[in-house]
């Protein structure tokens, strides 16, 4: 078995970092000046253009995971209410943006009482030292709120989701409006992130990128040595692809693991390592079907389709909505499974 020995190897993907001193239930922080949130030294002050703060809410005994909401009330219907979110991390994985993306997709749709798609969008801040990657969707939705007379009214709001990576913080603005125009939701998101200081929050606890990424393998590999050898040849891949196509101040705040090219490399190798050892190792049924199929989507030039729907649409490939229902067929005609979308392995920094 070829494993690599500056890999720490873990058979245990979905691994979790628990924050010792994390609240039962959160609590409302009674504080009436400007809220400075001590470990990274942000003001949030009383008043902020235009908008009041409502509450600061804390989600663990040291105030580390604060929320922080405005509210800008125009008449007793139409409103904007603005929420910060700052958190600490532990570890820093190459999957962690996307995920959270997702799991707030997720969550929204469990809360509206229509289907909301959030298509995703990238963009970067940066000065001379670090580049933050972030990645937001504006979208209508519609949210329960309380009625007197009907329980539950649902009302159509336009909102904002923007994900930042901060090194060993996180950052998340949050926005839903009730008049507000795209435009206006975009202008204030780039407001808050020049306000509240994104760039000065990521300098805090940069990524210790003078070592090698560690990686985390699924347990699903263990079925032979030739998945486990495969999926260590792409994680490689994509650590060897990110270090040679990111700038320095870029992998300070984060993997900036969006770009599609880097999981197409480690597809690639990983391919060009099933057929150069399939005779090196006996191989399960699964593992055979798994390349199989990989090789056929290789062949007629799908890997970025396939990639697209891996990752959920979370991923910077423009043309990959528009290619949805090509890529659809193709798998019907060609035989191609669901399998093919397990993600096998993530690199990650596990932070002081």
């Amino acid at each position: 078995m070829i494993i690599k020995k500056n890999l720490l190897f873990i058979l245990s993907f979905f691994f979790v970092t628990a924050f010792s001193q994390q609240r039962k239930q959160p609590v409302n922080l009674l504080v009436k000046e400007d809220y400075t949130h001590s470990f990274t030294k942000t003001i949030f002050p009383l008043l902020w253009s235009g908008f009041q703060r409502e509450e600061v809410v804390s989600y663990d005994l040291q105030n580390q995971n604060v929320a922080v909401s405005y509210v800008q009330q125009k008449t007793k219907k139409i409103k904007t209410v603005l929420t910060l979110y700052i958190y600490p991390k532990k570890e820093i994985d190459n999957q962690l943006l996307r995920d959270e993306f997702y799991s707030y997709q997720y969550a929204i749709n469990q809360n509206s009482n229509k289907g909301v798609d959030l298509k995703p969008s990238f963009g970067s801040i940066s000065n001379e030292n670090l580049k933050v990657n972030y990645i937001y969707s504006i979208f209508n939705n519609t949210l329960g709120q309380r009625d007197f007379f009907k329980g539950v009214k649902y009302v159509d709001k336009k909102s904002l989701l923007s994900i930042y990576e901060c090194g060993g913080w996180g950052f998340k603005i949050r926005v839903s409006s009730d008049d507000m125009t795209e435009d206006q939701l975009k202008g204030l998101k780039e407001k808050a992130e020049n306000y509240f200081g994104i760039l000065n929050i990521a300098s805090i606890k940069p990524l210790p990128i003078q070592g090698v990424p560690n990686t985390v393998l699924s347990p699903s590999i263990k079925r032979d040595s030739m998945m486990v050898n495969a999926t260590i040849a792409a994680s490689e891949a994509k650590i060897e692809w990110i270090k040679n196509h990111l700038d320095k101040k870029e992998l300070l705040t984060g993997f900036s693991d969006m770009q599609i090219d880097s999981e197409v490399y480690a597809t690639e190798k990983m391919i060009e390592f099933y057929k150069a050892n399939q005779k090196n190792w006996k191989l399960h049924g699964d593992t055979q079907k798994y390349f199989s199929e990989m090789i056929r989507i290789a062949e007629n030039g799908k890997i970025k389709d396939h990639i697209y729907e891996k990752f959920h649409k979370i991923i910077n490939y423009p043309e990959g909505e528009a290619q949805q229902g090509n890529y659809t067929q193709f798998k019907i005609d060609k035989d191609v499974s669901e399998d093919t979308n397990e993600i096998f392995y993530k690199i990650f920094y596990k932070l002081d």
